[in-house]
């Protein structure tokens, strides 16, 4: 009975890790598409930041972003609730190789091998520190 608990509960902690994941990602992802569009901020003057601010907020792709950064802020406030924060932050690095490689899929920025030996380094060094 025991060990039947105790499965169902690492379930849990990997699906709320997999949401995790997935909208931490996606709200990188969002926010990128929105500061392109945007463009830079002017702080030469009020009326073009105020400007600068409306279009901010009314920005579908910055939108989406504040509501996936929400659902993650959720699901790893459950994260912490179950585990110790030293493991969560270790499953949390996790983010430093999807977001790389969501960037390269959703918005065909390139990869150097630079940074995929260091996504590999980051990968191996998740799994050397959960074991």
């Amino acid at each position: 009975m025991i060990s039947r608990l105790r499965i169902i509960e690492n379930i849990e902690i990997i699906l709320l890790f997999l949401i995790f994941l997935t909208t931490d990602t996606a709200t990188q992802i969002f926010l990128k598409i929105g500061a392109t569009n945007l463009g830079d901020p002017s702080f030469s003057d009020i009326h073009l930041f105020f400007n600068y601010l409306k279009d901010l907020i009314g920005n579908f792709y910055i939108l989406t972003a504040i509501f996936f950064v929400s659902i993650a802020f959720l699901s790893w406030l459950a994260i912490l609730s179950k585990i110790d924060l030293s493991k969560a932050q270790i499953m949390n690095s996790v983010v430093y190789v999807t977001v790389p490689l969501a960037s390269v899929l959703f918005l065909k920025e390139n990869i150097q091998w630079v940074q995929m030996i260091g996504i590999v380094c980051v990968s191996l060094g998740a799994l050397i520190a959960t074991e």
